[in-house]
């Protein structure tokens, strides 16, 4: 039979284990969320890294420009292999600091407080949209002002690095020497192409202060992975409407757009493995167990699919909608599980 004492000492037992349970949770939690925190400040270092070389390196492509008075037939004329090497040392440069931002876009964005960085950096529209504009200015060399201009990384450099914008192509040449004019061989307009990467730099040092005196919390880690997974299908609706599928140059032809979803759903699975799953496994195991699955089916689909890209499949249209739309579905499950999630955890997620 049960003793009374027997009922005291279980008591006993419980009261020295389930605080020491809560507190092991807590203290996973909170080692998580330092560790998104640094993931995120170490490729923001990264980032700046390269914007830096990328900076010098279009600043050598300026002076080459200027030292012939600012004439590109004539620079192109005297100078022409030196400067392709420079727009290929540009574009390797370019696409290196893209992917150190893309690698952490889905913790930035996510977040309230760095939210804005990602509309600078590489969401953001022009003042002339209705939504989700990038509120900055952008000073060039010369003294003219661009004001609201678009984002920096998909809006300025890559359009005008691969010669995507005609009005910003300053000579057409033959880059790569075989005798035929393809897209985007062109000198690009130097002026602009400094006063962006200028930008970038002092945009990136900006994210990195802001993320550095962030205060990692359960609510801004919830808040981050809801709001960013269900984009997955607005970036493969991106990828359909690429030179990747369609043929045709539009935006996102220095790389693949899949390049930038893995990297970006990427950042939601970091920030729910490594700070939220501490909090949903501690009540509800199987629930955290279909969540972590949700997001390992979600990105073996993307990566499965730009490994087929790249090694050479090509997708129609059609297909490229019915990836997006299954990539989608994964999301939206995964989100609603998060959020039942975080209701049961008394979460708010922030607006």
């Amino acid at each position: 039979m049960f003793k009374k004492t027997d009922f005291l000492a279980v008591a006993m037992i419980a009261s020295a284990v389930l605080p020491g349970s809560a507190f092991a949770a807590d203290d996973a939690e909170t080692r998580g969320l330092a560790n998104v925190k640094q993931f995120t400040l170490d490729h923001n270092e990264r980032l700046i890294s390269q914007a830096a070389l990328l900076e010098n390196a279009v600043s050598e492509y300026a002076d080459t420009i200027a030292a012939h008075d600012g004439n590109y037939a004539a620079a192109w004329e005297k100078e022409g292999p030196a400067l392709a090497n420079k727009i290929q040392a540009i574009r390797t440069l370019w696409l290196e600091a893209s992917n150190q931002y893309e690698t952490i876009e889905g913790i930035v964005a996510g977040i309230p407080e760095t939210a804005k960085y990602d509309l600078i950096l590489d969401a953001g529209n022009p003042g002339a949209e209705n939504e989700d504009i990038a509120e900055y200015d952008l000073p060039l060399p010369d003294g003219t002002v661009l004001e609201r201009p678009g984002n920096l990384f998909h809006g300025i450099t890559e359009p005008l690095f691969w010669g995507m914008e005609e009005r910003h192509v300053k000579l057409v040449a033959d880059l790569n020497g075989d005798g035929k004019q393809a897209p985007g061989e062109m000198l690009f307009d130097a002026n602009l192409g400094l006063g962006a990467v200028r930008a970038l730099t002092g945009w990136s040092r900006e994210l990195h202060t802001d993320m550095s005196a962030w205060k990692p919390n359960r609510d801004d880690a919830f808040t981050s992975v809801v709001t960013m997974t269900p984009t997955v299908g607005d970036y493969f609706g991106e990828w359909k409407e690429s030179q990747f599928i369609t043929g045709e140059i539009g935006a996102f032809v220095a790389q693949s757009r899949l390049a930038d979803v893995q990297g970006i759903m990427g950042g939601c699975k970091k920030m729910y493995f490594s700070a939220i799953s501490p909090v949903v496994s501690a009540d509800n195991p199987d629930l955290d167990k279909r969540i972590k699955s949700g997001f390992d089916e979600l990105l073996a689909l993307v990566e499965d699919t730009y490994a087929r890209e790249k090694a050479g499949e090509k997708f129609g249209i059609e297909e490229a909608d019915a990836l997006g739309n299954e990539a989608q579905d994964i999301a939206d499950r995964v989100v609603a599980m998060i959020l039942q999630a975080a209701a049961q955890n008394n979460v708010k997620i922030r607006g």
